[in-house]
Parts: C-alpha cells; sequence; structure tokens
C-alpha cells in the first residue's frame, strides 16, 4: 500500500522506519516528519501525516502530539541550541 505517493513510500517502509526511531531514541517522540527524514525523503504535501499516524499507531509504535500539518521534519541543530 502506497502512504506517500509524493515520495512513494509504502506502508510496510513507514512502519519500519517508525519502529527504528522508536527502538534507537525511545524518549524521543516519533512523528511523521521523523519518519520522512529516516527514509531520506522531505514532506512535499503533507497530506499523508495523518494516515501515517493512523498506520504507526496501528503497528504499535508511540506516536505522540500531532505536528502541524505542513511542518518538515525537525532540524537536528535545533536540539543542539536548546
Amino acid at each position: 500500500m502506497i502512504v506517500c505517493s509524493c515520495n512513494v513510500l509504502t506502508k510496510t517502509r513507514v512502519i519500519a522506519a517508525a519502529e527504528t526511531l522508536g527502538r534507537d531514541n525511545p524518549g524521543r517522540a516519533v512523528t511523521p516528519g521523523r519518519i520522512l527524514k529516516e527514509l531520506g525523503v522531505k514532506a512535499q504535501c503533507a497530506v499523508c501525516f495523518s494516515l501515517i499516524r493512523t498506520i504507526v499507531a496501528s503497528a504499535g509504535v508511540m506516536i505522540t502530539c500531532p505536528e502541524p500539518i505542513a511542518t518538515d521534519a525537525e532540524d537536528d541543530t535545533a536540539d543542539a541550541a536548546e
């Protein structure tokens, strides 16, 4: 099943990336933006974000607070400033 038509991402790839993020950084939120970044792509239209949240939650991966609809992946330099 294609989850993101802009980047041609499948449900399987999205779940695998979410599981990797959850395992590697257990205290950090798994968000659609971080999932896309893990997959090496950028959000374009961001319509897939709500579907990604639903799929990841159904797979049992902890996903927290929804991002604003047009938010792209986080910038790692912002974490360093905090």
